[in-house]
């Protein structure tokens, strides 16, 4: 089969007649009648009830209709992915940890496009220990991750140099409405909490910086466990309970007043922005550190340093 006989019979459909299809194709109606036949051959089934006119189609092409514009559209999406692999590089894999492929990854993908307009991302969002695994299996080139002082991420420093983008916090919120109930922050009444499970690497870090001075204050109700930080901040916007969330993640909500710090509460958890480019990484990748540094006024740092 031909691919063009397939546009023919696409065309076919659109125009309803054989003069408007030809003419549509550029080729005269004897020849565009014969691309019909030959694509009916191909088959094996009439397509064309010509027995009748105006034209009709036979009941079996009708129903296979939808079927026939997916054929063509998967061989040109097919076509062009062909075309795109044989003529770009792969590209470079960028894995960021959940919350910062939602707040942070934009900027940070547009400041590496900045310096190098040619190069290709694959991006994958991971939690932040599948993020690492992939650095350091060689699956990833690029890692985007947060960490804090207690709850390093443990690459090793001869797989990638780190630069520090940025510093965030995890703050306590609640939604607005929650805080002006009236029993919400009565020291006497249970605070409900909406916590990241204790083994994750923001539950670790809650643990080990904020949460114990909380529960010596108040007593608190876990009302909903989740990895996910996006999954809290929905909760915590339908007036669930209160969590420790990024505060970059929920910018837009505290400007929005939507969500509420409750600093008085739970003191924040700080974090910082780490971006781990691979030591092994080629050409390319050695190319975007270097201006990567240079462009942030950074030094180049041995593998496995954080630069500042």
């Amino acid at each position: 089969m031909e691919l063009k006989w397939l546009d023919d019979y696409l065309a076919l459909i659109e125009t309803g007649t054989f003069s408007a299809a030809a003419e549509k194709r550029h080729v005269s109606q004897p020849a565009f009648s014969r691309r019909i036949q030959l694509l009916e051959e191909w088959l094996g089934v009439a397509l064309i009830d010509r027995s009748r006119k105006p034209l009709r189609f036979t009941p079996l092409a009708s129903q296979h209709e939808a079927a026939f514009r997916s054929l063509a559209t998967h061989i040109y999406e097919f076509q062009a992915a062909l075309k795109s692999d044989a003529t770009n590089s792969p590209g470079l894999v960028l894995a960021a940890q959940h919350s910062l492929a939602a707040a942070y990854l934009p900027t940070f993908l547009e400041e590496l496009r900045a310096l190098m307009p040619e190069q290709r991302f694959r991006i994958r969002s991971e939690n932040r220990d599948e993020g690492v695994g992939l650095l350091v299996r060689g699956h990833a080139d690029i890692l985007l991750t947060y960490e804090s002082p207690q709850t390093l991420s443990g690459v090793p420093p001869q797989l990638a140099t780190s630069c520090a983008l940025g510093e965030d916090a995890l703050v306590l919120v609640a939604s607005a409405k929650l805080c002006a109930s009236a029993d919400f922050l009565q020291a006497g009444r249970p605070l409900p909490l909406l916590c990241f499970p204790p083994e994750s690497f923001f539950g670790q870090a809650v643990r080990i910086r904020a949460l114990p001075e909380l529960m010596r204050d108040r007593l608190v109700a876990v009302q909903y466990v989740s990895e996910f930080s996006l999954g809290l901040r929905e909760m915590a916007l339908i007036h669930q309970g209160a969590a420790w969330l990024p505060r970059a993640l929920i910018a837009q909500d505290l400007t929005a007043g939507t969500l509420c710090e409750l600093s008085s509460v739970g003191r924040p958890v700080p974090l910082t922005i780490v971006a781990y480019f691979a030591s092994r990484g080629g050409k390319a990748l050695q190319e975007l550190l270097s201006q990567f540094t240079a462009a942030r006024g950074m030094d180049p740092a041995a593998p496995g340093s954080t630069t500042a």
